[in-house]
């Protein structure tokens, strides 16, 4: 029996790495978006930045015995069968992301902004809006792992995202 792909996405550091570092190896294979883009030899590094031809993405294919989960803010461009979005408030974004290697003040406020005018949303509208989704505030890192467990293991009848996105977190509304 084909297992479950589901993709754990979000803007860079709303904490994709760390709920992924919470599941057991005994039931979940985890997988980022960088090891599966090498895979497919869809990924170069220039002027200090990585660039993933996305569009070669869902060519990867999984044929384990658990749930794979694969984490990284592009991974709602492979093939998956559900999608975990991870949000945060943007001052404990800014906070988080000034924190980072790599982050200069250009950078962090393009990440504040995407996440903001909740651009993830956009992106999976277009990307699978009719896969089942788990939205996440990962503000405070309170990790709920039944719920998220819950949802790996039976996300069939859940709210899809087309049907979800008039509930989203919206940062602007206060």
């Amino acid at each position: 029996m084909q297992q479950s792909i589901i993709a754990i996405t979000g803007s860079p550091g709303t904490g994709k790495t760390t709920l992924s570092a919470q599941f057991s190896s005994n039931q979940f294979d985890c997988f980022t978006v960088e090891q599966i883009a090498t895979q497919l030899g869809c990924i170069e590094h220039a002027d200090g930045e990585v660039i993933v031809a996305t569009n070669l993405l869902s060519k990867w294919k999984y044929s384990g015995e658990k749930i794979a989960i694969i984490e990284g803010h592009l991974s709602h461009y492979c093939a998956i069968d559900a999608v975990i979005v991870l949000r945060c408030h943007p001052d404990e974004l800014e906070r988080r992301l000034s924190l980072r290697d790599g982050y200069d003040a250009i950078k962090i406020r393009n990440n504040i902004e995407w996440e903001m005018v909740s651009g993830i949303w956009s992106e999976l509208i277009e990307q699978c809006p009719d896969l089942p989704i788990l939205e996440l505030d990962m503000t405070n890192e309170n990790i709920e792992m039944n719920s998220i467990e819950s949802f790996l293991s039976n996300h069939d009848g859940k709210k899809i995202v087309h049907e979800s996105i008039e509930h989203a977190i919206d940062w602007l509304e206060g």
